[in-house]
């Protein structure tokens, strides 16, 4: 197993026998590294057929073992094998399970995934932290005025820290409404400093007051965020065993 330097609150932990409350939310860390072939085993048909498609090992992988996880997850909340579980899509793609159980959402950045699930709808967005030379451009062009402005009065590390805050939160929103790139990134404003909340939503149909943020970074070269239309949520973190 290659070691994988998470923040300690991500404590070990096998699929199977967490209690998922209503205010819960859970979140699983899963690094794609190591041998992936236990994990590829729960693919099903059209997943194995997606990961011939893939034309390098790493990506290959990465595949076999993230969506490997999320079958092995779920599982453990329905009580079924993993290859048993059946997925279903909304209008816009976001998978959904196809009977009764949580709600559940995978990002993954370099090699880490993350996985959020809860008896509420959930988006995660998870990104490793790299230098962007085009920073202050995606920025410009994706965030509302007022994230641009509080973005623009930072400088050097600190700057680079609340782009990508900014920019998971946004992209956990918009997962957890299923609406992908279908909706503007800039008709909503969240906050880039420590404390995660949304500052406003200005699509006609979401109020931000029934919204809420959580940072779920798991390591200190990544940032992740978790958005839920609910408040009063308790996040438990894991790390999936064998990974």
């Amino acid at each position: 197993m290659d070691e994988f330097a998470l923040h300690a609150a991500f404590a070990v932990a096998s699929p199977g026998g967490q209690n998922l409350g209503a205010c819960d939310l859970h979140v699983w860390a899963v690094p794609l590294t190591g041998d992936p072939e236990q994990l590829g085993a729960h693919l099903s048909k059209a997943e194995n057929q997606r990961l011939s498609r893939f034309h390098f090992a790493d990506h290959r992988r990465r595949y076999q073992i993230g969506h490997g996880a999320l079958r092995a997850i779920l599982a453990g909340y329905l009580g079924c094998g993993p290859a048993d579980v059946e997925f279903a899509s909304g209008p816009r793609g976001k998978p959904y399970l196809a009977g009764p159980g949580p709600h559940f959402n995978l990002s993954h950045s370099g090699k880490l995934a993350l996985i959020g699930v809860a008896n509420f709808e959930v988006g995660i967005d998870l990104e490793k932290v790299r230098r962007l030379d085009s920073l202050t451009e995606i920025a410009r062009k994706h965030f509302s005025a007022s994230e641009f402005a509080a973005l623009d009065a930072l400088h050097g590390d600190a700057r680079e820290l609340a782009f990508y805050r900014c920019w998971t939160r946004k992209e956990a929103y918009i997962k957890a409404v299923g609406e992908g790139l279908s909706m503007p990134l800039d008709i909503f404003d969240v906050s880039l400093d420590e404390q995660p909340r949304f500052l406003a939503i200005r699509d006609g149909k979401e109020d931000a007051a029934r919204w809420s943020l959580q940072d779920v970074s798991p390591a200190a070269d990544f940032v992740a965020a978790a958005a839920m239309r609910q408040h009063g949520v308790r996040v438990q973190r894991h790390r999936l065993a064998g990974s």
